[in-house]
């Protein structure tokens, strides 16, 4: 990997910097970009909330309608949450940037670098079908009204659909007779727009913790790799080697520390609320599914939208578990090195190595619960339990 200007373009972080730069997230942009991109974005929002509140005003007394309004406002408090914390933290994004430009220098071509070249590829890839996912599935449950009339134009073409929206939305004096596909389309577009802004924040957290996952293998694989000591020859290669390694694991742990604490700043709240607010959205759409069982369109719409908010908790806790992983692994590769066939000096920086691998990175949530697979777990049960209670309320 170059340092050259076009570093970024590099198919590893590409989607990455697209998805980001459309939404005036990403931190190398100018500033006069970062404004125009910003300014539209808020623009979209106020087109497409403001409608959003006036329905909600408006059917205020219709508990259906205001049931179907929560799921797309919590959504909305996701977005805003997540927008907030990239923009208040946008120097620690651009000092991570550059960190990772630099890491590419510290492992040599044959002793590691190919464990940072496989988790960047493997960040790329998630990414893709992350973002892919989340397309298909805003446009699916976007544009489901549309779908429905499609579908009864073909099979039933003497019945007339009332026109709506995939949420409640109210135009106020805009007459839907002239200008209801445009605002449908509109609406589709902006709802992919604070979908891309959500994704984008997800597409960083991937970057950043897979590059930490390929700076610690790669380390362990250095480690590993440990060359003998030789006790005829007059200069101790291998200890040089391994002090080498330890000014990488020095450099590696801080670096990740910094990471970690950056990332923990970035995205803390937006984890927090991720997880308490997808256990409203997961339970409140599955009653949902439940009340709408006799309308096929409107059970697809909610189980798209509910599969999503799954998807969406799941990569994120996947993701730190991915990190937290790694970082236990590099203790075990420390116990695993052929340290017996080093020089006396080579074998005592060993403990100190281990000293410092004794706490893994991990990600948390509101400086409180561990971002991980079993809390991926908890959080559909805890979303299980407060379903089965909602149903029950009926």
């Amino acid at each position: 990997m170059g340092r050259d200007l076009d570093f970024w373009d590099h198919p590893y972080y590409k989607i990455m910097k697209t998805a980001a730069t459309t939404v005036g997230i990403w931190p190398c942009q100018s500033i006069k970009d970062i404004i125009i991109y910003r300014f539209r974005l808020f623009f979209i929002c106020i087109v497409q909330i403001q409608p959003q509140i006036s329905a909600f005003w408006k059917y205020r007394n219709d508990l259906e309608i205001v049931l179907d309004t929560i799921a797309p406002f919590i959504v909305d408090i996701v977005f805003t949450l997540k927008l907030i914390n990239v923009c208040y933290h946008f120097k620690k994004l651009n000092y991570l940037l550059e960190q990772i430009r630099e890491d590419w220098s510290i492992f040599s071509k044959n002793n590691g670098l190919y464990l940072l070249h496989y988790h960047s590829n493997f960040a790329r890839k998630l990414s893709m079908v992350y973002m892919a996912g989340v397309y298909i599935g805003g446009l699916c449950y976007s544009t489901e009204p549309l779908q429905q009339i499609m579908l009864y134009h073909l099979l039933y073409s003497n019945i007339t659909l009332q026109r709506r929206f995939s949420m409640p939305m109210d135009f106020g004096p805009i007459n839907l007779g002239i200008w209801y596909y445009p605002l449908l389309l509109g609406s589709a577009f902006c709802i992919l727009m604070i979908l891309t802004v959500i994704g984008s924040c997800d597409l960083l957290l991937f970057m950043y913790a897979e590059h930490a996952c390929g700076l610690f293998k790669g380390l362990g694989y250095a480690i590993e790799h440990l060359p003998s000591y030789n006790t005829t020859a007059k200069y101790d290669n291998s200890y040089d080697y391994m002090r080498r390694c330890a000014l990488i694991h020095c450099r590696a742990i801080n670096c990740l520390n910094s990471f970690a604490e950056s990332v923990r700043d970035i995205f803390l709240w937006s984890f927090f609320g991720v997880i308490g607010l997808n256990m409203i959205i997961i339970s409140l759409t599955a009653v949902q599914v439940m009340n709408n069982l006799n309308a096929v369109e409107k059970v697809l719409k909610y189980t798209i939208f509910v599969s999503m908010q799954m998807v969406h908790l799941f990569v994120e806790c996947f993701t730190a578990q991915r990190l937290m992983d790694a970082s236990f692994q590099l203790k075990e590769t420390l116990t695993n090195a052929k340290w017996y066939n080093a020089s006396r000096r080579t074998q005592r920086l060993i403990p100190l190595m281990l000293i410092r691998s004794q706490s893994p990175i991990v990600l948390t949530a509101g400086k409180i619960i561990v971002m991980n697979m079993s809390t991926f777990a908890t959080v559909l049960k805890t979303a299980a339990s407060y379903f089965t209670v909602l149903l029950a309320m009926q």
